[in-house]
């Protein structure tokens, strides 16, 4: 902080906070108890006060957002909820206008990939550049172009399959700090709940190293009635870290026991989740139906082909069914409308360990899925990009939900906080679960403060905060009450709280 300097003038009732920067000048008046504040006391909270303000006001970044589709809408509404600057580049003026009347953001209509319109823009300014465009070459160019005028970093969302093989990604021979492809990393969700057929949903922080699951228990499960307590006995490592009954979400001490009908979210090491979920309910996956022959079935295919699992797809397009059948030669591809009745029954879908129902159309893949779950197919994973949707079918339970927009958008907004907290804050990474109602922080021990080196059952975390792991040395501790952390940690919390930026906006005041 020495481009500014703080001048306290400390009084019984009242503090005066001046700030010069820049030239200019603010004064802020902070009304303080005086016979139970203490001068010390009235210090820290000037500081903290200050601080806060100093990192708000240094640290905002400034981002350019090219395409005001699905994607770049949500990061609209994400970016200005975290108050940084953004500039929106569109070409339809419609969408323009219905944007930057909806949220706070400069618009600007024109061609992303236009000299002149990054010029408007003032590019050299830019500490984020993102294309999201539906157009990758539109992308690409105007990333590159972004750069060379002063960006200091670029982001872009590429689907195309001929853009995505090793060479394009990992020689990175155009220079961009993140290339995100949606479909992608939806197909790479899907994989995942293949491996965890038991499971809603499973995802994976600390570089892999924690893997979170959302798990429904059933009525005759062996879980009902256990105490939190009496499972973290039984399941050593695996941690309950949320429950959700009843529409109600709460992360339950020690004394709550588990009911039939719960959603529990649980964190481990992914062997030990692995393992839980073999113990718990032994299922593995052996057959697999995909409807709809698009990119993300391509890249589960891919991703799947060399497998064990049995493959079969339905596709509605001819000529597509076609190419995708010279593509995968050893996977039967049927032509077919997968979301008929008739043509799945046809197929043999009820004998299917899995369906995943991949179409374009979101109300098809729910009404496919649906219809698949009352046939006694027993996991169902359904493609929807409407998160207006997911709020309608969230309490059926019908199938495992992918959002390859959220997918991407989570993406993103992971790499901004990552870029935006290495400069000032010990807040590592973000990652929202459950619709957005979880939050799971992974913090930096830079240093020893009042958290470090005392027993975490002696820490006062806020209602609602869950410490779930350490990383020390590259392994992850599930902790006890008897751990302690240590300068040099890395930790991983889960919290229904929002907006938590500070490791000590964890702590009770």
């Amino acid at each position: 902080m020495n481009d500014f300097f703080i001048f306290f003038k400390l009084c019984k009732k009242r503090t005066c906070i001046s700030k010069t920067n820049g030239g200019t000048t603010e004064k802020i008046f902070l009304l303080f108890p005086g016979k139970t504040t203490t001068l010390k006391q009235r210090d820290e909270i000037c500081y903290k006060i200050e601080y806060d303000r100093y990192i708000s006001w240094r640290y905002k970044m400034k981002i350019i957002l090219v395409g005001g589709g699905k994607v770049g809408s949500a990061l609209c509404r994400s970016l200005v909820a975290e108050n940084h600057d953004v500039v929106l580049i569109e070409q339809d003026e419609a969408v323009l206008n219905h944007l930057t009347k909806r949220y706070d953001i400069i618009g600007i209509l024109g061609n992303g990939a236009n000299f002149k319109v990054l010029e408007q823009a003032n590019i050299e300014s830019c500490d984020i550049f993102i294309s999201m465009t539906e157009q990758d070459e539109v992308n690409m160019v105007s990333a590159v172009l972004a750069k060379k005028m002063g960006a200091k970093e670029t982001v872009v969302r590429v689907r195309n399959p001929e853009y995505s093989n090793p060479f394009f990604k990992e020689k990175n021979i155009l220079g961009f700090s993140l290339v995100v492809n949606p479909e992608q990393l939806a197909a790479r969700s899907i994989a995942n709940i293949i491996d965890f057929p038991n499971a809603l949903s499973v995802e994976h922080f600390a570089n892999g190293r924690v893997a979170l699951m959302e798990f429904k228990v059933k009525e005759n499960s062996p879980l009902c009635q256990t105490t939190i307590s009496d499972f973290r006995k039984q399941y050593g490592n695996v941690i309950i870290c949320a429950i959700e009954r009843n529409n109600e979400l709460t992360i339950p001490d020690g004394d709550v026991s588990i009911q039939a009908n719960d959603k529990i979210y649980m964190t481990g090491n992914r062997s030990e989740i692995m393992a839980f979920h073999h113990y718990i309910r032994p299922r593995v996956i052996k057959s697999l139906l995909i409807i709809g022959a698009g990119k993300i079935a391509y890249y589960l295919l891919n991703i799947l082909k060399d497998s064990k699992i049995d493959l079969k797809v339905l596709e509605i397009n001819r000529q597509r069914a076609e190419w995708f059948s010279q593509e995968f030669p050893d996977i039967y591809v049927v032509h077919g409308d997968g979301t008929a009745k008739d043509i799945l029954l046809e197929e043999s879908a009820p004998n299917y360990d899995a369906v995943a129902t991949l179409t374009g159309v979101d109300e098809e893949n729910i009404i496919a899925s649906m219809f698949l779950n009352s046939i006694g197919v027993q996991k169902n994973i359904t493609k929807i990009n409407r998160t207006s949707l997911l709020e309608i079918i969230d309490s059926q339970d019908f199938a495992s939900i992918v959002t390859p927009k959220g997918i991407a958008v989570d993406t993103i907004m992971h790499f901004i906080r990552g870029r935006y907290n290495a400069q000032f804050s010990s807040l590592e990474a973000l990652h929202h679960v459950a619709n957005g109602r979880i939050e799971t922080l992974q913090f930096q021990i830079k240093e020893e403060n009042k958290m470090t080196n005392r027993p975490l059952s002696q820490l006062k975390l806020k209602k609602g905060v869950l410490l779930v792991a350490i990383i020390r040395q590259g392994k992850a501790i599930f902790p006890t009450g008897d751990d302690q952390i240590k300068a040099g940690d890395k930790i991983l919390v889960t919290t229904l709280l929002q907006n938590i930026t500070k490791i000590y906006d964890l702590l009770e005041e």
